[in-house]
């Protein structure tokens, strides 16, 4: 019952601040649903009709608007139709006149017009209420709407709505914002909402002032009246008081199962909890449900501060929504989704400045946005030796530190939003069927503990990956660590069920908000080292993803383990790491690089020798790579005529890796473990980061010389 306390409480205070309200996704009043609107109709205060309108986009578009309505715990979890809303409804339930206009079999405006009444005559009444009372009454709505050009007339017989089954046949009418049924458009399923203007302001009157769907006024009449409808007082588990308890919990807090409920008891016959309750019709009656005894105001309240946070913050795909929200309402971050722009480090432009770098390639791995020459200078200017030469750029020096304080004050501007003793309550929700749904994880924290555990997530699962700059569409060069989205694409690849989407989620998120407490599971490191492997079976773009996931998983799993257990593996290349496994995976990424080149230069675009015995590799490292050597040698011969300096710093550096090795662990043939990959991909990275550097080294170079020319 926790979450249902936290979620009320989050209601109360989220509904008495002015700028949360302010927002454009303000909390729902509770005995309310939101509903697609499709028909505007305007009366004035004496039940006069003046106008009314289509829902149309600003640009003039016909489209449904989603408004809040009054509703009762019948009305918003109807399926059969014998219940109507209070206020707002379906134009058959709404028009006096529309059984006469239809030939439909059943006449459900007595339904409305009592439930209206009901309210109206009550000491709660509202003026718009009665109002839209003494309009709807005089039964000329259909009437007045199809002279007003809203809905659409049987061609053969003027008396008669038409059912056409095409939206085409009537182009910028209301059949574009319905759905079919059986077939055909039927007219009387538009939903119709209200403005009740002052008579005397006529059609100046402001909307704001005669919109029912922002009348706070409105609302509070509604939910005053409604409140004395459950009669049956009983203990609350919430509030710990006797208060009117609810009979039935309200729906539509998922976007993906409307009708889904969190709380449902209609068993009457003790089947379901056969031993555990003795609820019976007469018990109920009397004192309420036993094992769901909650107020209905707080069920409303729980329910609406549920659906409009999943709403502004969470996160829903395929029947399972997560949101992490702060009891205050103030917006909070959160665990499945990446960290926003401003969070975003971007590889540093060299080892003495801490100012920010954005990469300028396109593609982190080919050469085609690189010309020749460019590359080859680059490679010269490393080479150099001089003094007065620019140094190659050696990023390992101050990388891990600088990513550590953009991280700490990145999660420190989140620390200073919340209160220190502010509540922080994350919840999983999944939609079993269409109408049931359950709360398959639930985790309370201090904000202290809450961002501490994001932060340890984002420090110690960080590696590279790149990202398309949304005002350049560039790729630039990232640290980051990965969402659990990308996490399932890479261990069971882009075309996985919903079950396996979920799965995921439910693995990694309790990894992500309770820290280093929990350790990550192994079998999603396992699935993604074994993709990341082959990638003849991926995509350029998902190779690369699947290398950046596995990495990152592999390095933040023995960050968690035990003392005994535990490896620190930096992002930076650690060029005095001696691991076979590491240095088997350096050594593949330089020759990748060489024969890349290579291929770039001849004009061919296919795979590197190094890409196509990367699986096999992995498995038999010491005989596959005698293999890449001597299919490497023609690349060589290539270069050494028009590559000179680039070919023999990569042969030295060749040569510096295998130097490092053990004989016996060179020769050993046993399969690599996953380390391979940090091996391969961070000396991938350092060269790609050397060729970059040594290009802006150059063109600061040619600014100042051009920039003494012109002094």
């Amino acid at each position: 019952m926790s979450w249902l306390q936290r979620l009320y409480q989050t209601y109360e205070l989220a509904s008495k601040n002015e700028e949360i309200q302010a927002q454009d996704h303000a909390l729902m009043p509770y005995y309310h649903v939101n509903q697609n609107i499709q028909i505007i109709a305007t009366i004035n205060n004496k039940g006069d009709f003046v106008r009314a309108e289509i829902c149309r986009e600003d640009s003039g578009k016909v489209k449904s608007k989603y408004l809040a309505i009054p509703a009762t715990n019948d009305s918003a979890n109807r399926t059969s139709g014998a219940v109507a809303h209070p206020l707002s409804d379906k134009l058959q339930y709404v028009a006096k006149d529309f059984y006469s206009y239809s030939d439909n079999k059943k006449d459900v405006y007595p339904l409305y017009e009592e439930v209206l009444s009901t309210w109206c005559h009550s000491e709660y009444a509202h003026p718009k209420a009665q109002a839209v009372l003494n309009y709807i009454q005089k039964g000329t709505l259909v009437k007045d709407l199809l002279n007003a050009n809203v809905l659409i007339a049987d061609p053969e017989d003027n008396n008669k709505l038409a059912c056409p089954a095409q939206a085409g046949d009537y182009p910028d009418s209301i059949l574009s914002s319905l759905n079919k049924n059986k077939g055909v458009f039927d007219q009387g399923a538009a939903f119709v909402a209200w403005q009740v203007i002052n008579s005397e302001l006529g059609s100046q009157a402001k909307p704001s002032q005669a919109e029912t769907w922002k009348d706070d006024s409105l609302f509070e009449s509604w939910q005053q009246f409604y409140a004395t409808l459950d009669s049956i007082d009983g203990f609350c588990y919430i509030t710990g008081q006797n208060r009117p308890l609810a009979s039935k919990h309200p729906n539509r807090i998922l976007r993906s199962a409307t009708n889904a409920k969190l709380i449902s008891a209609n068993d009457m016959d003790s089947f379901t909890f056969l031993g555990r309750f003795t609820d019976n019709k007469a018990s109920i009656k009397a004192h309420g449900l036993q094992g769901a005894n909650i107020s209905a105001v707080v069920t409303e309240k729980a329910h609406a501060a549920l659906s409009w946070l999943l709403t502004r913050q969470g996160r829903e795909e395929a029947g399972q929504a997560v949101v992490a929200w702060a009891i205050s309402g103030e917006e909070t971050l959160q665990p499945t989704e990446p960290l926003n722009k401003s969070a975003t480090f971007d590889v540093v432009k060299n080892a003495e400045q801490s100012e920010q770098m954005l990469f300028e390639s396109d593609d982190i791995d080919e050469f085609e946005n690189m010309d020749s020459e460019d590359d080859e200078d680059s490679e010269q200017e490393i080479a150099v030796t001089d003094k007065e030469a620019p140094l190659p750029f050696k990023h390992s020096n101050n990388l891990g530190h600088l990513f550590a304080t953009h991280l700490n004050n990145t999660m420190q501007g989140y620390r200073q939003k919340l209160d220190a003793h502010d509540q922080i309550s994350i919840i999983t929700l999944e939609a079993a069927t269409p109408g049931r749904m359950a709360v398959t994880y639930y985790h309370e924290s201090m904000p202290n503990d809450y961002i501490d555990a994001l932060e340890s997530w984002h420090r110690q699962f960080a590696w590279y990956f790149t990202y398309a700059d949304p005002e350049s569409g560039e790729r630039k060069l990232t640290l980051k660590a990965p969402t659990p989205k990308q996490i399932s694409q890479v261990a069971y690849g882009a075309r996985l069920s919903d079950a396996l989407k979920k799965q995921v989620v439910s693995q990694v998120l309790p990894c992500i908000v309770e820290g280093e407490a929990r350790q990550f599971p192994w079998q999603l490191v396992d699935l993604s080292i074994k993709r990341a492997c082959n990638p003849l079976a991926l995509d350029n773009w998902e190779w690369e993803q699947a290398i950046s996931v596995a990495c990152a998983l592999y390095r933040g799993y023995y960050l968690r383990q035990s003392e005994s257990k535990k490896r620190s593996y930096t992002v930076a290349l650690q060029t005095d790491y001696t691991s076979r496994d590491y240095l088997y995976g350096r050594l593949l990424a330089v020759a990748e690089d060489i024969e890349s080149l290579a291929l770039f230069i001849a004009g061919e675009k296919r795979n590197t020798t190094a890409q196509r015995y990367m699986q096999q590799f992995a498995n038999r490292p010491f005989t596959t790579w005698r293999n890449i050597e001597l299919a490497l040698k023609p690349y060589e011969n290539r270069l050494k005529s028009n590559r000179g300096g680039y070919l023999a710093n990569k042969q030295d550096l060749m040569d510096q890796i295998m130097s490092l090795f053990n004989v016996a662990d060179f020769t050993n043939d046993a399969a690599l473990s996953g380390e391979f990959l940090l091996g391969y991909h961070s000396q991938k990275m350092q060269i790609k980061l050397d060729k970059q550097q040594a290009k802006k080294n150059r063109e600061d170079e040619k600014y100042l010389e051009n920039t003494d020319t012109t002094a």
